[in-house]
């Protein structure tokens, strides 16, 4: 098996667990939101309820940017990039993933040092530890890092490439 074909196939798992785990997220969201509104009208307010849903939308907008990433499903302004010709666009697409890694990579960088950080302090209802919240933006740009080197091999190689 090829490094690119490697690299291909672990892209595509992590990407399939990370689809799972985001519907598993989002699911647990609509299920908090819903019993905190039952609670709410017809008992006593949840305390805890809130800050979980907002802790949940945190980690799966994280994850999901990266399924988003693999996809291609992000915005972009291909205008420029059309009006290329065939092998300057292939240039350009490798371009616009490396400027991509760049920027992962500082926000795992900065991620990682903002959990050091602030990674002592509690949440105020459920008492976890904050790093665990701030650890999303570092494993989500990690992720992300990851698709986007997948993506560089895959236009240097080939999607399908067997090279080494």
């Amino acid at each position: 098996m090829s490094v690119v074909t490697f690299f291909r196939k672990l892209s595509d798992t992590i990407n399939k667990v990370c689809l799972a785990i985001c519907v598993a997220l989002l699911g647990a969201m609509v299920v908090i939101t819903f019993v905190q509104i039952i609670c709410r009208v017809f008992f006593t307010a949840l305390s805890w309820s809130e800050e979980l849903a907002r802790y949940l939308l945190i980690w799966s907008s994280l994850l999901g940017a990266g399924c988003v990433y693999k996809s291609g499903s992000n915005i972009a302004v291909l205008f420029v990039q059309n009006l290329l010709p065939e092998n300057l666009k292939k240039i350009a697409k490798i371009l616009v993933h490396v400027l991509c890694g760049v920027f992962f990579a500082l926000a795992i960088y900065h991620g990682i040092r903002y959990m050091g950080l602030m990674g002592t302090q509690k949440s105020a209802a459920l008492h976890i530890p904050m790093k665990y919240m701030y650890l999303a933006v570092p494993l989500g740009c990690g992720i992300m890092e990851f698709h986007a080197l997948d993506a560089i091999l895959g236009e240097i190689f080939g999607k399908g490439a067997d090279a080494q």
